[in-house]
Order: C-alpha cells, then structure tokens, then sequence
C-alpha cells in the first residue's frame, strides 16, 4: 500500500504541474490577445502561422499526455490485489480524460479570443467611418457659411458701390473724374487678367496627358448568337436607308420611271449647263434636313426622293431550337463570306491596275490621267467642271442604260467593263504566273505527234483535266500512258526524325514533267520537276540499315543542293 501512495503522490504531483503549466500558457496567451484586441492586423500570413503552431502545440501537449508512463509505472509497482490495480487503471483513465477535456476547452477559448479580436477590430473601423462622415458634414457646413459670407461681401460690394456714385453725383465733377480713372483702371486690368487667362488656358491645352489604361479585353465580348443577331439586325436598319438610296439611284439609271427620269435628266442638264449643279446639290440636301426637322417637331410628313421599299417584320423567334440558332449563324457566316470575298476580289483587281499586272489596263489609266493633267492645266476650272458634268450625265442617263438593257452591245463596245473583267485578283495571277514558268520547260513535240495531241486535246478526260489544275499544267500534258493514276511511293526525308522523314504520295510522268502529288488539292506540298533540270537519277539506298541494294531512286535536280529520295515505287522500271 505505501508503494501504491507514493505512486499516487507522484502521479497527482505530475498532474498539478501539467495543470500549473497549462493555466501559466492560458494566461499568458489571454493577456497576448487582450494587448492585440486594440491594434489592427495588417497581415494575414501571421495569424495564419500563429494558428498552425497552436495546433502543433496541442498535438504535442495531447501525445505528451498520452505518453505517460503508465505501463512502466504498472509493471514496477507491486499490487496487493488485482482489484487495486483496476481501481487505480480507472482513476487513471479518468485523469487522462479531464486533462483532454481541459485542453480542448483551452482551444476552443483560445479560437473565441480570436473571433472577438476581429469583432472588435470591425468595430474600430465603424468608429473612425463614423468619425470621418461627422467630419465631412462638418466641413459642408464650413463650406456653406463661407459661400454665405461670400455673397453677403459681394451685395456690401455692390451696394457701397451704387453709394459711392450718389456721392460723387452730389459731390461734383472732380470726385466723378478721379472715380472714372480709377475705373478705366480696373477695367484695363480685367481685360489684362483675362487675356491672361486665356493664354494660359490655351497653353495649357498643349500640354501631355497620361493616358488611362483600359482594363477591358481587347478581344471584346465572347461569341453569342443572341448579340449576332442584334448587331446584325442593328446593322441591318441604320444601312437600309443607304441601300434605298442606291437602288433609287439604279432605279433612276435603268429609266423604271420614265418620267421621273427624265425630269432629273433635263434639271441636271440645264444645271450644268447654267453652272448651278452645287447650289441646286445643296438645295436638296438642306430640303432633305428641313423635312426631317419637321418631322422632328410631329409633323406627319411623307416625302422622298426616291421610292422607298416597305419594311417586312421579322416573325417572334424567342423560342429557337439549338439547330435555328445554327442555321443563323451559318447563314450570317456565309453572307459576310461572299461579301468580303467580293470586296477582296475589287481591292485585289484595283492593285493589279496600280501596279502593271495587266499593263493594257493600267497603260489606258496612264494616258487618261496624263490627258486629264494637260486640260487642266490649259482650261480654267469652269470649264473642265462644265463638260465633266455634261459627260457624266450622258453617260449615266443614256449610255449606261443602254448597256444594260442589251448586254451584247456592252460586252463588244465597253471597254471599262471589259478590262474590268480581265484584271486579275491575286490567285489568278499566281497562276498565269506558275503557267507562263511551266511553259518554258515543255519539251518539243514530234510532228507527226502534234496532230495526234491536238485532237487528243479536244477529247480530255475529266481526270486528266483534274490532273493538269492539281499541278498548274497545260492540258497537253497529262500523264503517259501506264502512268494513269500514278504510282505510289513514299518521299525520304533524310534531315527529318523516322517519325516524320516519310510521306506518301502517288508519282505521275507526263512528256515534260515529273509529278508528286501530296495532297488532292493545289498546293506547294505538290512537287514539279522540269525533265530538262534532272541531272540525276540513280538506285540508291536512303538508309544503311535497310536490307538489299537499294529500293528507292534518287534524283538531282538543278539549282537544289537537296536531293529527292522515292522509294516503295511499284513499278520502277520504267527508270531504267
């Protein structure tokens, strides 16, 4: 019994001081937060770490309470009677939990002072909020006495004024002419000031500014079939008024209207001819203002130039189904595809007149502009604008009209249309290019043969026709005979990795040229070679690990340091 007091002894000595330690840590951490109540953490990291190393603190604390020496104690201690060592396992147990108790209390007072902590921070924050808006009033009101003063100095200014002149009225003369000189002062003065002041205004106007930065996307807002259609719609309404106004000027062209037509054509006539086409331009312009400022104003007020075309409503399409919204974004994709291939198609045409690709064309716009240069520096301005315009007119009302009701007549006597036609956009003449290249290397035919290729000309099969756009070459070149359809190999690239040093493709013969054909498309991977520039061709073997004597050919080729490698052809004796 002795032995089991005295470990009871030491065990409750042990516990008092665990407890001492844990109230010394609890206070001491207390007092920590009460000084930090009042102060504003600027640094979130910090309370984060202090947090970690509290748990790290607990998990030590609660393994070091785990880790008393019970079993040593239990296996040094002897017992009278297994009943007192039950009774002794237990009380221990119950310690062990109370001290867990205990500490678990301690965390979650611990988490409390730190909630409060922020709470009162919060609160801080709403006092000096508070703080600052009592002191913004205060300064309003500050203000508003001041302007109050202000303009009560002002009106003591003003009425002291209208006293001073009733005095010098009742004066005399010699009071009012020192007030006038005093006056003229103050007047130069202003002027003074205020010329000053505008200078420095305009000066300042010259000055650099810094530009703002703008935060928005430069790719602008995602694609949506809702805005597309919006904008389309938008753009549709704001250029309908434009349109109307072509198709009544082409309207006005085509004579659709008679007489209509023909009084525009004779008050035009007559204008130019009086010299008043401007003021009368000008006259329908401000008409055209005035009726819309009518209409502004609520008058009810129909009147146009030209006819205009009704405007047809769009059915409610809230409810689309995913495929309506596809078809709609499709059709838009395809409008505006044609329209900007049209506009491509014009610009490109325009710099092929610029810059001599089709040099009769641009030889005519020479001769023009030089004939347009020499009148005008012999005539006097009135004279260029007055048969200008009278060939303008009889262009526009007579000439073109006639063009366009017989087609004939314009495709055999207009010139502008027809060199218009014959320029070339960029594609087209890209291949007038490459055909006017390959047109060098073709090889002479027999006489004999020429009759024979003549009448084979007129009989192209449709193969050897998509055979000959595939390559760019003339129709009399297509592929020999036993070469129709080609024959497969495979291109070596030694430079490249085994991965991608071999390509497919399908090898043609015609009279000139030897074909490799990559794709089924017109492209640069599709290889051409002049027969005349082959200065190679040999048995080789693009590899030393390959078996055998060699399976491919290799040919050189003038001007390319880089030889051709083909290989797997299947019926390669024809190079022999």
């Amino acid at each position: 019994m002795s032995s089991f007091r005295n470990l009871r002894q030491r065990f409750n000595k042990d516990r008092d001081d665990q407890q001492k330690v844990i109230s010394k840590s609890g206070q001491e951490h207390g007092t920590l937060i009460e000084e930090e109540v009042f102060e504003v953490i600027e640094d979130g990291e910090t309370r984060q770490r202090t947090e970690k190393e509290q748990q790290c603190q607990l998990c030590d604390e609660t393994q070091s309470c785990g880790s008393l020496p019970t079993e040593e104690l239990l296996s040094t201690v002897s017992w009278s009677s297994p009943e007192e060592k039950k009774i002794f396992e237990e009380q221990l147990n119950q310690l062990q939990e109370q001290l867990m108790i205990v500490m678990i209390e301690n965390q979650t007072l611990k988490s409390e002072l730190n909630a409060n902590g922020n709470r009162r921070e919060i609160e801080k924050l709403k006092c000096e909020l508070t703080c600052e808006q009592q002191k913004c009033e205060a300064l309003k009101k500050k203000l508003e006495q001041v302007m109050k003063q202000k303009r009560a100095h002002v009106s003591q200014n003003l009425s002291s004024k209208n006293k001073n002149l009733v005095d010098a009225q009742i004066a005399g003369p010699s009071q009012t002419v020192t007030q006038d000189q005093n006056q003229t002062k103050r007047f130069y003065e202003v002027v003074f000031e205020y010329l000053l002041s505008v200078c420095y205004n305009f000066l300042d106007d010259f000055t650099e500014e810094v530009e703002e930065t703008r935060t928005k996307d430069s790719e602008g807002d995602p694609l949506a079939v809702k805005t597309l259609k919006e904008n389309v719609k938008r753009f549709g309404t704001e250029a309908k008024p434009y349109l109307n106004t072509l198709k009544g000027i082409y309207d006005l062209k085509a004579w659709k209207a008679a007489p209509y037509t023909l009084i525009v054509f004779v008050v035009y006539m007559y204008s130019v001819w009086q010299g008043w086409f401007l003021p009368v331009l000008l006259f329908c312009f401000t008409l055209r203002l005035f009726i819309n400022y009518l209409k502004y104003r609520g008058w009810n007020i129909h009147f146009n130039f030209f006819e205009t075309v009704e405007e047809t409503k769009d059915a409610d399409d809230k409810d689309l189904s995913v495929s309506d919204k596809l078809n709609i974004v499709m059709q838009v994709a395809r409008n505006v595809q044609n329209i900007l291939g049209e506009v491509a198609d014009c610009l490109e045409k325009i710099k092929s007149l610029l810059t001599w690709r089709h040099p009769q064309a641009s030889q005519k716009l020479l001769s023009m502009t030089f004939v347009a240069f020499i009148t005008s520096c012999l005539l006097p301005t009135n004279y260029l604008f007055f048969y200008a315009g009278l060939g303008l007119g009889i262009k526009f009302f007579i000439i073109d009209y006639i063009y366009n009701r017989f087609p004939r007549v314009r495709r055999k006597y207009d010139s502008t249309y027809q060199l218009w036609a014959e320029l070339p956009t960029d594609l087209e003449f890209e291949k007038k290019f490459i055909k006017s290249e390959i047109d060098k290397y073709i090889l002479p035919h027999d006489e004999d043969k020429e009759e024979i290729i003549e009448t084979k000309s007129e009989q192209v099969s449709i193969d050897d026709k998509t055979f000959c756009e595939l390559f760019s070459l003339p129709e009399t070149e297509c592929p020999l005979q036993g070469w129709h359809g080609g024959k497969r190999c495979i291109l070596i690239n030694k430079d490249k990795s085994l991965t991608a040093a071999f390509k497919n493709g399908r090898l043609y013969l015609t009279h000139s040229f030897l074909c490799f054909e990559r794709t089924k498309v017109p492209s640069i991977k599709n290889i051409v070679i002049p027969l005349t520039d082959i200065l190679k061709l040999e048995k080789a073997k693009p590899f030393s690990w390959m078996p055998g004597g060699g399976m491919a050919i290799e040919i050189g080729v003038a001007g390319n340091d880089k030889e051709l490698i083909l290989a797997a052809i299947h019926f390669w004796s024809h190079f022999k």
